[in-house]
Formats: structure tokens, sequence, C-alpha cells
């Protein structure tokens, strides 16, 4: 709607978007392009590792590249920044470390590896990384004592599953649709409808007739 003397926009003039939102994922991607512009991906991967197993060098501190990465270190802890940064740039040699993270003590960090499984499951499928045993794995994080590891879980199952798993996963994945957490249900419900697509079975759909 226009007011009186203004004239309508163009179809083909430009729309104003809404102004994106500043998160810290989005701040921790952006500290993830200037390291990789400044050290290359290799070195900064092999640092993420590093910070997410405990095992940073003085090297990695005196070049900057911990500081980069971690920023004002306001949200995520270190070995937590370390997984994460993983879902921005990779290596196939990081997988053994993600892979151990999904049993941290820390929860944080569990759901930042699960997280990671998600985002690089192409990858991971690319290599044959993908085996019943990674994603019995994933499985046991839907029952974690934290819904935002569940959450992730269910999220990395829609990513990773295959049709031999859907027997172990989607009876998981269903009664997790009736959580009253509403995230954790939402990200339940959204792994089905991925895996409906990626299987090619729209019977996986969540049932909205409750």
């Amino acid at each position: 709607m226009t007011t009186p003397g203004e004239h309508p926009k163009s179809p083909m003039e430009p729309v104003d978007l809404p102004p994106v939102k500043d998160t810290p994922l989005r701040r921790l991607q952006a500290r993830v392009d200037e390291a990789v512009q400044a050290h290359g991906p290799g070195p900064v991967s092999a640092a993420a590792v590093r910070m997410l197993t405990g095992r940073t060098t003085v090297e990695d501190v005196t070049s900057g590249l911990v500081g980069t990465l971690s920023g004002d270190g306001e949200h995520f802890s270190t070995a937590a920044t370390g997984a994460l940064v993983l879902t921005g740039v990779w290596h196939r040699t990081a997988l053994a470390a993600v892979r151990e993270a999904t049993g941290h003590e820390d929860a944080e960090v569990r759901a930042a590896a699960l997280t990671v499984l998600s985002v690089r499951a192409d990858e991971l499928r690319a290599d044959r990384a993908v085996d019943r045993a990674l994603v019995a794995a994933v499985h046991d994080g839907c029952g974690d004592a934290s819904p935002e590891v569940r959450a992730a879980a269910a999220t990395a199952l829609g990513e990773l599953a295959e049709g031999g798993d859907l027997a172990l996963v989607a009876p998981t994945l269903n009664v997790l649709v009736m959580d009253v957490d509403p995230e954790l249900a939402n990200a339940a419900e959204l792994a089905l409808t991925r895996l409906a697509d990626r299987l090619d079975h729209p019977d996986l759909r969540a049932s909205t007739d409750f």
C-alpha cells in the first residue's frame, strides 16, 4: 500500500529485506572466514580439532589463530568452538575427534559435535564414513539428558540415517515428535521429513493427527 504522492515500487526495483539477525553462530562463521583467509583451510581445521580435543599449541595461540576463532569468548567454550568451526571448514581427518566428542562430558560439546555431523553429512557419505556404528552413536544422543543434545541428535539422524537404519531411528524420532519440548519435537519432525525426502519414504513423515 502506498501513501498519497508515493509511487509504487516497480517489480524490477530491489526490495528492502529485513536485516540478518546477529547470532553467536553467525559471528563465529565470520571469524572462521577471517581465519581461513589469513591461515588457509587446512591449518584452521587442524586447529579446530586441537581446540575440540584440548590440545591447542603455543603456536596456535601466538599465531593468533585461536584468538581469531574464539573471539571474545562470549558464548561457546573452547571445545565447543573447535567443534563448531568444523561446520565452516572441514577435513576428513577431523571425523575421529568429532565422533569421540559425541560422548564428551559437556552437553554443549556433544550438541556441537552432532551439529557438525549434520552439516558434514554429504562429505561423510562421499568418504563412505557413514556406517551403522556412526548412526548408532548419533541415535544414542536421542536419549541424552540434555534437550539440546537430543534435538541435535534428531537433526543428525535426518541427515545421516540410511534405509537400513530406519527400523532403529524411525520409532525414536516418532516418539520425540510427541515431546513436550517444542524445539525438540520440531527437530524430530523435521528429521522425519528429511528422511522421507532423502530416502523417498513419504510414509515417514510425522503424522499431525493427534
